[in-house]
């Protein structure tokens, strides 16, 4: 070989080993067929590491979409997919044939498809399960004949967690895939019953959910998954037993009763309108977290002579679900409490100054708005994030100096609150404000203020209304002197304050 034919050859592999570190650093899954053809490279190094960057590409797709628009048309011919089996290793394998999976040669469909049931790897059940509803004919046989290889007990997880893509499927409608369905659901709640069963909590929510609504219709004798499910971590699982009530036992049913999910509990209580203490039962739940619940029970004894907002007053007394009773109080409009409401204000528990607050705002809103303007700034997240709606609906000269004060001399969550006080109050008075916020020190402070910018620009052909001269010359001056720093700091690309003028013209 001459010595110009080396230098050709060793220069190639140069090239490509650059190309693919390339690829690497900025590729998306959608280069993946631009590096295909360097899997028959003639350097070992380059076709190694091009079935490598594939691998990872690959790993990053994430909807089966995807693979339908990025592989249909991928140079991949049948005598390709033998040199793949030959060459490369049974994890990229699976990959490639993946690919190959989705071209646009039918032949080249049908001979991945086999190649997929032959690595009997887990990963190769999703792609087989695509191909079964294939417009090729000859493709779907093959791989309703590759998925039977994967009926087996040490392929049930993988073919439980592929659940979901027969569902998907069936929604095609192309392929009536109905006995294919059903054959493999067959396998695996009722051949593979105790499996599931015995691992049922290493499934994650999603999955949990779905093996309990199939396994639902064929329950064992001795309902040992009710018994499993009505202590599920997923409410949705949970309140999935309450269809079959009348098999729960009574402590089942209490713990139901009890649930932390409120949906659960909202809807176990209708379950027993037909026992005699029902009424006596529902008295326990007239201050239930839930206000819902509340409602319901409330509702269902009004005929009963109850003095709910006594028993508020009384739970509150006897600090006895103290957030529930207050909101309880407030939606009853008991008024002739709300001396004692405000005593909570300044609880140290966090979820009861906000009941308190929430109840005041609809029995004594002077009381509310004082707390809310004194806690605007507060160091709690919480609780200024429940007086900022409240008081943007005031935004009283008050409020926003108060605002302006706290978002000066506040920290960068403060003034985020701030921020969003503003942008909630909305119109020509907070616009300097939100102008000032682009020029903060902080970017994340900067980013969120070009935001609401732009959201109030959207909002101000709905300003009928036009500036109050004081409001038009505030907002003169703050976007001279904001501009003079946007020209000198060069925070963005483009200036979020351009073209704001003409909103002041």
């Amino acid at each position: 070989m001459s010595l110009f034919n080396i230098y050709k050859k060793v220069n190639e592999k140069a090239e490509n080993l650059e190309k693919l570190m390339q690829i690497v650093r900025d590729g998306y899954p959608n280069h993946i067929c631009t590096v295909v053809p360097l899997l028959k490279d003639n350097h070992r190094e380059v076709r190694e590491m091009a079935a490598d960057v594939i691998a990872y590409l690959f790993m990053k797709i994430d909807s089966k979409n995807q693979f339908n628009s990025m592989f249909r048309y991928c140079k991949i011919s049948v005598d390709d997919i033998d040199y793949y089996k030959r060459n490369f290793p049974k994890d990229i394998l699976v990959k490639l044939l993946a690919i190959s999976s989705f071209n646009q040669s039918g032949y080249v469909r049908q001979k991945a498809v086999k190649q997929l049931a032959g690595t009997a790897h887990p990963h190769a059940i999703p792609f087989i399960i695509y191909r079964l509803s294939d417009w090729v004919k000859a493709v779907r046989l093959e791989a309703n004949q590759g998925l039977e290889k994967f009926k087996t007990k040490s392929f049930i997880d993988a073919l439980i967690q592929n659940i979901d893509a027969f569902e998907d499927l069936q929604k095609i409608g192309r392929v009536n895939l109905n006995d294919t369905y059903k054959s493999i659901v067959d396998f695996i709640v009722n051949d593979h019953r105790e499996h599931i069963l015995i691992h049922y909590k290493e499934y994650p929510d999603k999955l949990r959910l779905k093996l309990a609504k199939l396994m639902q219709k064929s329950l064992s004798n001795d309902y040992q998954e009710l018994r499993l499910w009505v202590r599920d971590g997923s409410y949705l699982v949970r309140g999935l037993t309450l269809e079959h009530f009348d098999k729960l036992t009574s402590n089942e049913i209490q713990r139901l009763l009890n649930d932390k999910s409120g949906r659960v509990r909202l809807q176990a209580l209708p379950l027993l309108k037909d026992r005699a203490d029902f009424r006596l039962i529902l008295q326990d739940f007239i201050a239930d977290n839930s206000s819902m619940i509340r409602y319901y029970a409330r509702f269902i004894l009004k005929t009963e002579n109850i003095d709910f907002a006594e028993i508020y007053y009384q739970n509150l007394i006897e600090d006895k679900n103290v957030g529930a009773s207050l909101l309880g109080l407030a939606e009853v409009n008991a008024s002739v409490y709300k001396n004692t409401i405000v005593r909570f204000l300044n609880n140290p528990k966090v979820n009861v100054q906000r009941a308190a607050f929430r109840a005041l705002v609809k029995l004594d809103e002077e009381a509310a708005y004082t707390y809310g303007l004194e806690n605007l700034n507060s160091d709690i997240p919480v609780i200024r994030k429940t007086v900022i709606p409240f008081l943007s609906k005031k935004s009283t000269d008050e409020v926003l100096d108060k605002a302006r004060y706290s978002f000066n001399m506040g920290t960068p969550k403060v003034k985020m609150s701030m921020l969003n006080l503003f942008s909630d109050i909305g119109g020509w008075k907070i616009l300097p404000d939100l102008v000032l916020g682009t020029i903060d020190d902080d970017e994340a402070i900067r980013n969120m203020s070009a935001e609401l910018i732009r959201i109030w620009k959207l909002r101000a052909i709905h300003l009928f209304v036009s500036p109050q001269k004081e409001d038009k010359e505030r907002a003169r001056q703050v976007l001279l002197l904001a501009n003079e720093i946007h020209q000198d700091k060069k925070y963005f690309n483009r200036n979020p304050l351009d073209e704001l003028d003409f909103y002041f013209r």
